[in-house]
């Protein structure tokens, strides 16, 4: 190696382990896991990296084992980065389920981080219920927690507990203070025997009162040991966006996605879905929850990858039995959502090996934006070892991939560049040639 080329090298090193430093957040002390953690609002993998989570449900425990599994490298191909792996417990009464076998959950589990999906495991058996010991329907959350507290579903927490989110229950609890009582329980009971993996709980009332998230939200992750809860919320016939007008008794959807990101409560979009359902459950404006969940930096999940063949409204695929190859095998809003998946559905950095030799480093090819977050107006700009020859255009756009500011190339790409008037933010500078391009996310603080 020539000496000039050593040391253009090394700088590159110095400047990506300072981006590295930039963009990783240290664990807290009082989290003793090894995997995802919950920090001042948002949720970080376990190596610090921030993870938007971005995909699909996959109704797997109501199809066959063959349709279920796979869906799961499918998801992979359309870009999603996670799976919420919708399942039952082993209870005699689910037996008619091929997944209310543990060694069937399993490798729903294992197939998730073979595709590099991250897992959100979660049961469906006390699905709108209220009690924490004993219910009018039998749809006590202990029968859930039971499970979880299981040896074998302790066991499989920790084997994947780098990757795995374990999300307790589909949709329990009532719209009070019994919501707050029974999670505590349920927190208790789960951590006594061994779970460190981040525990997402789904809103009471079906899943979508956000009173539930806005009044005990922050209480239930104080008392966690770990402090490592992350909550969900479900979209459906309570919600409506604000192109329409709404019932005194629902709620718009714009409104809480930005008190829930103002009061730092750690949230995803759990369920959601298409226009088209009966009953007038989903008159809100799909795109919207799409475009405010991205916008406020808060992960998504749709409903569903595959629900049912007579449901194509909740199906991002045309036919579940057919599977995944092509465009041509959407739905028509499935080839929108999977359209997003693609631009916003960022694979998590718990996959990508953690080696630092120099072979990685020369085969690591980005750009490297500094200082990251930015708070002047100059930019610093390390093309490392991209062939920087050829690239005709710089684009700076928004988290909604609008453009904010062309950038016009005249002698080279520029090292440095002057931003003015960009808001405070996140956004993405887009590098392109005819040939290929590059994309770098940028923080701005002003």
């Amino acid at each position: 190696m020539k000496k000039h080329n050593l040391i253009y090298l090394t700088i590159s090193i110095v400047f990506s382990l300072i981006e590295i430093a930039d963009a990783q957040i240290s664990r807290p002390e009082y989290n003793s896991g090894k995997g995802f953690f919950i920090l001042d609002g948002k949720l970080y993998d376990a190596g610090g990296d921030e993870f938007i989570p971005i995909g699909a449900n996959t109704a797997v425990f109501w199809q066959s084992e063959t349709n279920g599994m796979k869906s799961f490298p499918d998801m992979k191909k359309a870009g999603a980065n996670c799976a919420r792996i919708v399942s039952v417990t082993n209870n005699p009464v689910n037996s008619w389920s091929w997944q209310s076998s543990f060694t069937k959950q399993k490798a729903c589990v294992k197939a998730c981080v073979d595709n590099k999906l991250i897992p959100i495991l979660e049961f469906h058996d006390v699905t709108c219920g209220n009690g924490y010991e004993t219910d009018a329907e039998g749809k006590f959350l202990k029968k859930v927690v039971d499970y979880w507290c299981t040896p074998s579903l302790v066991s499989l927490c920790k084997e994947y507990e780098k990757y795995l989110i374990v999300n307790v229950a589909n949709e329990w609890g009532p719209a009070n203070v019994g919501f707050r009582d029974g999670y505590k329980k349920a927190i208790t009971a789960m951590r006594n025997v061994g779970i460190k993996n981040t525990i997402l709980i789904d809103a009471g009332g079906c899943g979508q009162n956000p009173g539930t998230l806005i009044n005990y939200a922050q209480e239930l992750l104080d008392f966690d040991p770990e402090k490592n809860i992350l909550f969900a919320i479900h979209f459906y016939g309570n919600w409506m966006t604000k192109e329409k007008s709404k019932a005194n008794w629902q709620y718009y959807v714009e409104d809480y996605l930005q008190m829930f990101k103002t009061k730092k409560i750690p949230v995803i979009v759990g369920e959601f879905g298409w226009t088209g359902a009966p009953d007038n459950f989903t008159l809100y404006d799909p795109k919207k929850i799409i475009s405010e969940s991205n916008k406020h930096e808060i992960g998504w999940l749709f409903w569903a990858w595959n629900s049912n063949p007579d449901e194509t409204y909740s199906d991002i695929i045309a036919n579940y039995t057919k599977g995944y190859s092509s465009e041509a095998d959407l739905t028509v809003h499935g080839q929108y959502i999977v359209q997003q998946f693609k631009e916003f559905g960022k694979e998590a950095q718990a996959f990508q090996p953690t080696s630092t030799s120099m072979n990685d480093l020369e085969l690591n090819r980005n750009i490297l934006l500094y200082p990251n977050p930015l708070t002047s107006k100059v930019l610093n700009i390390n093309y490392g070892n991209i062939e920087i020859e050829g690239f005709r255009k710089i684009q700076l756009k928004n988290i909604l991939g609008q453009t904010v500011e062309n950038i016009q190339i005249e002698n080279g790409l520029p090292r440095q560049l002057v931003l003015n008037g960009i808001s405070s933010g996140t956004y993405f500078l887009h590098f392109s040639s005819d040939i290929r391009s590059y994309t770098s996310k940028l923080v701005i603080i002003n």
